[in-house]
């Protein structure tokens, strides 16, 4: 089933090459437009609602989160069985201290008396403007401008100036302040991609307490018990009056003011907001006064010193990540606002990953999934190495509840990670489609590979990375077998592998093919630096049973078709009737019954065809093509995950055609809500998977073990490639056209790539 990118008619947002423009509210955009005006650092995201809330009657989806810090509840199964996860986890949702609401004359600023509204997120800075002009029912014309960013230098601020301006009259308006953690959670029935997030749930409210223009609130997380604090300050003009008395509720906590304003003068307040977090256990007087210091510093520091601080960080990233199209200004947005999406949503500090949705909306509840180590690590490797370790570290942090989980499933040796989770448990109440979905081991492995040949960071595989390897490859050997009636080659049975439309099934060829991969990357290490296998406990014997596995290992091969097998059974089945399927029954997961779908040749992403694309050179381009023409017309493409490996498959086989209108449904894939789901949360998969069609697919742009490759095949109406990498201590700009590519090393040791198969070796100021 072939799917081309056909952009609707009209989009949420305006087009422009490092801006985000809304420029009218259309009420059935407001929560789509929520996400795509989210802002975040990693650690704290906000989604791009109004400041005086949504608008009455129009849907909505209120949310601040916290990255890494949950809440847990227990997952309640109508019947349950030995090892089924036992509870969920939820990305922490935390008080809302955006709330700024002005009236005048007793009427509520609003857009229901907007003259003129027009928002624009700033990807440069990462600041959301808005300005907009409002008239009261007498004639009173109030301007009303906002920046608002969250601080990518201090990781629990989040900072808005207002500036009010009175056009045609002078005289008092009211400010309301306040920080809410009462507001309305969100559900989205008979959608399992959505899940269930709600405030009240998520957090048991401990004390709170009006301060001097401002407030705090302590809160404790059902179920895993952290503490999280939220504290804010308004600063106002000299001399403004509070109006008593302040408004506290249980979970509501506001402070008014009275600001005059005189005709044609702008007046401007700032309000900060702080969020911290502490494990359970924590001394709470203690984080209080911490989150209380963090705010006094960002006052004293000011809003103009915070915005430069922001633009610096912006301005330090682009340099390094920037990617250029020529010719494509959609293009050009769309994968900006990918990498500007990465950046914001990815954990930094090593105890927090990056969520399938970002911080930009409660879809998954927050999770993290594969998605970070097959989709964002390869990527984060060339453009921000020190992140990409963190998020590894991330993953090692919980290495000893993926030693217990393997337990929990009757292996003796090795770790297994969950496939869904945020605190390290797993969290997937499904398990065809989750605990059988073994093939994360290999996606952690194949993560830690990416990051090291782009990096050479021998520190990193000495201190975690080994480690992680050799417990993932310990459970293969616990969960593969040598199969006497075949001939002693190795064999992985009742697993799922990335098609979630087909489950449970002997010898996935993408499951065992991405173990394969680990196995031999994992005995090459160990082979050689011996003294890692020493400290690790790896004998000769454990390191010959696990290159005898690899060397053995099974993928299967359908002879007369001339095509990998995706698994023992698939090719046995009944393809689905895709002719007689209305568009309305798309996505199948939500019409059919799993069985249903099980019993077909039907795919939802990529499955051969990923393990072909990673598997990079040891896979020849002719089995590629056959492998690829057989999956594709069988794939949906229900998930984002699958058109950018497919735009990719198409490269690397000469299709560049296919190859452009797949990178368009992935490029675009958000700002165009091509899946119709964008409103719970931005695809950060299918985002770095755009960034990986274009230097993958489209530059021809591979890190092997010999060193780096570059084998450009442009579409010649993308006109010209321009983008940067980091490899091995270097810094590389390379700029690909249809006819040429250029590679210059702006910083780093002499080094040779291959373009094209051939060697060229760049010195410091000095390009091919």
């Amino acid at each position: 089933m072939t799917t081309q990118a056909q952009p609707p008619s009209e989009t949420a947002l305006a087009l422009a090459a490092w801006q985000l423009p809304d420029n009218d509210y259309r009420p059935a955009d407001y929560m789509l437009k929520e996400t795509l005006l989210s802002l975040g650092n990693g650690y704290l995201g906000t989604r791009g609602s109004f400041e005086e809330g949504a608008p009455a009657g129009v849907p909505h989806c209120e949310g601040t989160y916290l990255n890494g810090v949950y809440s847990s509840e227990p997952i309640v199964y109508g019947e349950s069985a030995y090892a089924f996860a036992k509870h969920n986890h939820k990305m922490l949702q935390v008080a809302n201290g955006k709330v700024l609401r002005v009236s005048v004359d007793q009427q509520s600023v609003n857009i229901g008396g907007a003259l003129s509204h027009q928002r624009q997120l700033d990807m440069q800075s990462g600041v959301l403007h808005r300005n907009w002009i409002w008239q009261s029912q007498s004639g009173k014309q109030l301007q009303l401008q906002s920046r608002r960013f969250i601080s990518q230098q201090r990781p629990q601020l989040l900072v808005i100036e207002l500036t009010l301006t009175a056009l045609n009259f002078s005289g008092p308006v009211t400010l309301s302040s306040a920080l809410d953690a009462a507001y309305a959670g969100y559900h989205k029935a008979d959608d399992p991609r959505v899940g269930v997030m709600s405030i009240a749930d998520s957090l048991s409210l401990r004390q709170q307490a009006l301060l001097p223009q401002g407030g705090q609130m302590l809160h404790q997380a059902k179920g895993s018990d952290s503490w999280v604090v939220a504290c804010w300050q308004d600063q106002l003009p000299a001399a403004t009056p509070s109006l008593p008395p302040a408004i506290t509720a249980d979970n509501y906590l506001q402070q008014e003011y009275q600001l005059h304003l005189e005709q044609g003068k702008p007046l401007s307040v700032h309000k900060l907001v702080v969020y911290q977090h502490a494990a359970a256990g924590a001394d709470t007087a203690q984080l209080c006064q911490q989150a209380q210091q963090t705010l006094q510093d960002a006052a004293t520091a000011g809003f103009n010193t915070l915005m430069t601080e922001q633009h610096q960080w912006w301005q330090q990233f682009w340099q390094g990540a920037d990617l250029e199209i020529a010719g494509d200004l959609a293009l050009q947005q769309g994968i900006r606002f990918n990498l500007f999406s990465l950046a914001q949503s990815a954990g930094r500090n090593g105890q927090s990953n990056i969520a399938a949705k970002g911080l930009t909306g409660p879809g998954y509840d927050g999770h993290y999934f594969w998605d970070t180590e097959v989709y964002v690590i390869p990527v984060m490797s060339l453009l921000q190495p020190g992140l990409a370790r963190q998020l590894l570290a991330h993953r090692y942090s919980q290495l000893p509840a993926a030693r217990a989980r393997a337990r929990q499933m009757s292996h003796q040796r090795g770790a297994l990670y969950p496939w869904r989770t945020i605190g390290g448990e797993e969290c997937s109440a499904y398990f065809p489609a989750g605990t059988a979905q073994y093939h994360i081991n290999a996606a952690i492995a194949y993560a830690i590979r990416s990051y090291y040949l782009a990096s050479g960071d021998r520190d990193f595989m000495a201190s975690m990375g080994m480690e992680m390897l050799v417990e993932t490859s310990r459970l293969w050997l616990e969960l593969g077998f040598f199969n006497p009636r075949a001939g002693g080659r190795f064999e992985i049975h009742q697993v799922t592998g990335p098609d979630e439309y087909t489950a449970i099934v002997n010898n996935n060829y993408y499951t065992n093919a991405m173990v394969k991969l680990q196995l031999s990357f994992c005995c090459e290490l160990l082979t050689a630096e011996p003294t890692w296998a020493n400290r690790l406990g790896v004998s000769s014997k454990e390191l010959a049973k696990w290159q005898q596995a690899a060397s053995q290992m099974y993928l299967p091969y359908d002879s007369e078709l001339q095509i990998h097998a995706q698994d023992d059974s698939f090719l046995q089945k009944q393809r689905w009737d895709f002719a007689n399927t209305p568009a309305e029954k798309y996505p199948l997961l939500l019409h059919f019954h799993p069985l249903v779908i099980y019993r077909h040749q039907v795919l939802k992403q990529a499955d051969t065809v990923l393990a072909n694309v990673l598997l990079d050179d040891q896979i020849s381009p002719a089995q590629k093509a056959r492998d690829l023409a057989y999956y594709e017309p069988l794939t949906t493409h229900d998930s984002s995950l699958s058109a950018c490996i497919h735009s990719i498959a198409f490269a690397e086989t000469g299709d560049i055609t296919r190859a452009q209108h797949f990178f368009g449904d992935s490029a675009r894939m958000d700002l165009d809500n091509h899946h119709g789901n964008t409103e719970v949360g931005v695809h950060i998969a299918c985002m770095a998977g755009s960034w990986l069609s274009l230097v993958q697919g489209f530059a021809g742009v591979r890190v092997r073990a010999d060193g780096l490759y570059l084998a450009p095949k442009l579409p010649p109406q993308l006109g010209q490639l321009r983008f940067h990498l980091q490899y091995q201590q270097r810094l590389l700009r390379i700029t690909v056209t249809a006819t040429e590519a250029r590679c210059e090393l702006l910083r780093g040791e002499p080094l040779t790539l291959y373009l094209h198969g051939q060697p060229v070796t760049l010195t410091t100021g000095a390009h091919l």
